[in-house]
């Protein structure tokens, strides 16, 4: 019962069973006994959302994401969807601190986020695009909660993962690879080595292509940082493949690519699938460089790990291990 329950029960105001409840004088022996009873036969459910609103203690939410610029805004939009909950929970007092890195730099994530640690917080998000560094930082936290958006990391236990099925985000784009082009040869491009996530996708891809006996996918990684070396990149893998018919990028940058074919009059003959609807995606959907961009709902993912944290952290509820993201399938002619 709640306090006002078992005011409402015993016939007496609400401030009399507060005064019992935590043993405070002003109640006569009579009332008090009558109140223990009742707490005693029906139980006492104390009211986290009342309790909350009567602190002045926020909650205090580290968010440690790769620089909000990188990946064509896409991690822009993860925190968005996170200050959009702390829009709507308001009046509970929710704080965001905002640790940003280059997940280009090893360490660099650690490094921005061990001040934010020797502070008072109660939780962390993160995407653990650098399972190395992430993996340190998880240790660091004790019995603090935290919450993986974007990308799952299997050898640690969030309080829950808020992210697509990489895999089946990758084999659904083989699938749509086959729409456009028959068998033959396809290259997975990626800038990043060591995301769990983008490897899936790889994976999910290639074993939907190479179902076809007569197709390959090469995996190709460019490790440099600039768009003019993306650009001498893309020219060395066609002058050694120069019978690519489709190229998957696992991420938002799949743009560059289709500014290399549509430059180099390559994009007539070659399919270009990548990921999220970041703008300059929507844009390439719409010029027709792109042909399909598979979207994982950033937005929604960011608010979801707000949502999550309030629930266990203030309202002390239980919260799924997972939530899944749809894939969300993208061509020129559903774009709004």
């Amino acid at each position: 019962m709640t306090l006002a329950e078992i005011a409402e029960y015993a016939n007496v105001s609400v401030g009399t069973v507060d005064r019992v409840i935590h043993n405070r004088k002003g109640v006569s022996e009579k009332t008090k006994k009558l109140i223990l009873e009742i707490i005693d036969k029906y139980g006492y459910q104390p009211n986290p959302i009342a309790s909350q609103l009567k602190s002045n203690k926020p909650l205090v939410i580290g968010v440690l994401l790769p620089y909000l610029e990188t990946g064509c805004d896409y991690y822009r939009n993860l925190f968005d969807g996170m200050n959009q909950a702390v829009k709507q929970l308001n009046p509970f007092k929710i704080e965001l601190k905002l640790i940003d890195f280059d997940r280009n730099i090893p360490g660099d994530a650690i490094k921005k986020c061990t001040p934010f640690l020797e502070q008072p917080f109660d939780a962390l998000i993160t995407t653990p695009v650098v399972p190395e560094d992430h993996m340190e930082i998880i240790s660091k936290l004790g019995d603090k909660p935290f919450v993986y958006i974007d990308t799952p990391l299997g050898t640690t236990q969030p309080l829950v993962t808020i992210s697509q099925n990489p895999y089946k985000g990758g084999y659904c784009a083989g699938r749509i690879m086959r729409m456009f082009q028959n068998g033959g040869k396809f290259a997975c491009v990626r800038m990043y080595s060591s995301a769990y996530n983008l490897r899936e996708r790889v994976r999910g891809f290639t074993d939907y292509i190479q179902k076809d006996a007569g197709s390959t996918v090469l995996d190709e990684l460019y490790t440099g940082v600039t768009d003019a070396g993306y650009y001498n990149f893309m020219k060395e893998l066609f002058q050694k493949h120069n019978d690519i018919k489709g190229i998957f990028v696992p991420h938002a940058e799949v743009n560059l690519t289709a500014y290399f074919l549509v430059d180099q009059g390559l994009k007539s003959r070659v399919t270009v699938i990548g990921y999220d609807l970041v703008e300059q995606n929507r844009q390439g959907l719409l010029d027709g460089s792109i042909d399909c961009i598979i979207g994982q709902r950033p937005e929604q993912q960011g608010l979801e790990a707000v949502y999550k944290l309030y629930q266990y952290c203030l309202l002390h509820q239980q919260v799924p291990a997972r939530v899944d993201m749809p894939i969300d399938v993208y061509f020129k002619e559903n774009i709004i």
